[in-house]
């Protein structure tokens, strides 16, 4: 079809997907070369609304919520026009399919609507016994549903202070997700969990991130495989895209790698691969696709075999790294931080420090504590190349951060690197460096017996990072032999 003869809408929908991602002023400045007098404001809101449609039916058959909620409009519109049998028969099956899912919102919704149509037909065709139980299923979904808020309100704060305070460092800290715990375990107590996935899904996700995040690796993941298992045997209940199992996958690999137990990871890595194929959600697609990408180089970053991880990121090229747009704010920096680390183990320090510098920028996690950790490697790549006035303004500006703030406190692994830093003239001989190393050995060796300390250091082993420039030693041998020394962190 020529320019001439097309909608105006499709017009600015050819030069999207010709240009794939323009900016707004761009595409108008190019739809205004075919169409000078036309409004591109109006014809833009008709393609939104377009595209919006085609979407939702798309979703149909695909989404037991979209089926629902279509099915409810379905059921009113028959109602609308007297046609009552069938609009009960449809209301009928949604109770049944709702009931069937789980699915407590939409339940109480239909047979809301039901009895407000029976109602206006006087009650015609049902029982006293019949009208009952309806309002029974209504009071027994209200009742799950409040017992679900207040279980995921729990678990959403807890998400929320590990996420923005990171590890605990405080008794204060600890005080209040102490807390959490006792309100969890008493709304769990005062619960009837039997055979409500939801209910019994969120328990466990709130027992394994605590459990996770206090260092209790291998508790946390047995709870994880639990999570996996309830998974596995209710798929009927999984969201379109399954996020909390996505949540459980990542959950069982981050312990995996804490205990180092690499070989059991493939299983799930499978899993996951799954997922990515059966899902039809771009973003969920490339945010998942981020994850496998992380727990297949794992292994080897950890270990020390840089050359290795290059390759895998060299794999990843066309499904992940031209597509970072599409990442979440934190799964971008994630991305960021451990390509960099691949480069610095690469010596391919330029390079490292160009690309921390982008996710540097993103103000999205300015304030997180992963953060802190991007700044540290950011400060090695200074060191690497010798940039000794940039390192001096950031690890200034890394203490004010740290006085300034009135609950955070800095690990020590931190405070060990921000001192190390600072030192300009190691020692040249052998034997001096391997004295020096011998006085700083018993102080950073013991950051490994600390439960805290080792969640920083599960993100990248600093210590050997230290102990490679101080001895002179290559970073990839210095890992290795840590890997073979510690089991888990």
């Amino acid at each position: 079809m020529k320019e001439h003869n097309k909608k105006d809408y499709l017009i600015i929908y050819d030069i999207i997907v010709k240009n794939k991602f323009p900016d707004g002023d761009q595409v108008k400045d190019e739809f205004h070369i075919y169409r000078p007098n036309a409004s591109f404001e109006i014809s833009v809101q008709y393609l939104y609304e377009k595209l919006l449609d085609s979407l939702i039916l798309l979703r149909r058959h695909k989404d037991i919520y979209y089926d629902l909620f279509s099915s409810l409009c379905k059921a009113r519109m028959l109602y609308e026009r007297s046609l009552f049998e069938e609009c009960f028969d449809v209301l009928s099956d949604v109770i049944k399919q709702a009931e069937y899912y789980e699915i407590n919102e939409i339940l109480i919704i239909a047979v809301k609507v039901e009895l407000e149509y029976l109602l206006h037909l006087n009650f015609l065709g049902i029982t006293e016994r019949e009208l009952f139980h309806r309002h029974f299923i209504q009071n027994e979904s209200l009742k799950k549903i409040r017992k679900i808020v207040e279980q995921s309100s729990l678990h959403n704060l807890l998400k929320y202070r590990l996420m923005h305070w990171g590890a605990i460092r405080t008794s204060k800290q600890k005080q209040d997700l102490n807390d959490l715990v006792v309100s969890e375990l008493y709304l769990t107590a005062s619960s009837d969990l039997e055979g409500n996935f939801e209910l019994i899904r969120n328990h466990k996700l709130f027992q394994a991130n605590y459990l996770m995040e206090t260092g209790d690796y291998k508790a946390a993941l047995n709870t994880y495989k639990e999570l996996n298992l309830l998974f596995e045997q209710n798929q009927r209940f999984w969201s379109t895209p399954p996020v909390y199992y996505l949540a459980v996958l990542e959950g069982v690999l981050s312990n995996l790698r804490s205990i180092r137990a690499y070989n059991d990871m493939p299983y799930f890595l499978d899993k996951l691969e799954k997922i990515i194929k059966e899902s039809s959600a771009l973003e969920f697609k490339i945010n998942a696709t981020c994850l496998l990408f992380q727990y297949k180089l794992f292994p080897y970053l950890d270990k020390g075999n840089f050359v290795e991880c290059k390759r895998i990121m060299e794999d990843y090229q066309s499904s992940l790294f031209e597509k970072m747009v599409w990442l979440t704010p934190i799964r971008k920096s994630e991305l960021l931080l451990y390509s960099t680390l691949v480069h610095i183990g690469n010596q391919e320090y330029k390079l490292a420090k160009k690309i921390i510098g982008n996710s540097v920028v993103d103000h999205n996690i300015k304030y997180l504590p992963l953060m802190r950790t991007i700044r540290l490697v950011r400060l090695i790549a200074y060191y690497e190349l010798e940039e000794f006035e940039l390192i001096q303004y950031e690890v200034n500006s890394i203490l004010r951060g740290l006085i300034s703030s009135r609950s955070i406190q800095a690990f020590k692994t931190e405070r060990v690197i921000l001192r190390f830093l600072n030192k300009r003239n190691l020692p040249i001989l052998r034997r001096d460096r391997e004295k020096f190393w011998d006085k700083l050995r018993i102080e950073v060796y013991e950051l490994y017996n600390d439960k805290y300390e080792r969640q920083l250091l599960r993100l990248f082993d600093f210590v050997a990072w230290i102990e490679s420039k101080v001895l002179k030693s290559d970073l990839s041998i210095v890992l290795e032999r840590h890997v073979k020394d510690r089991i888990s962190f």
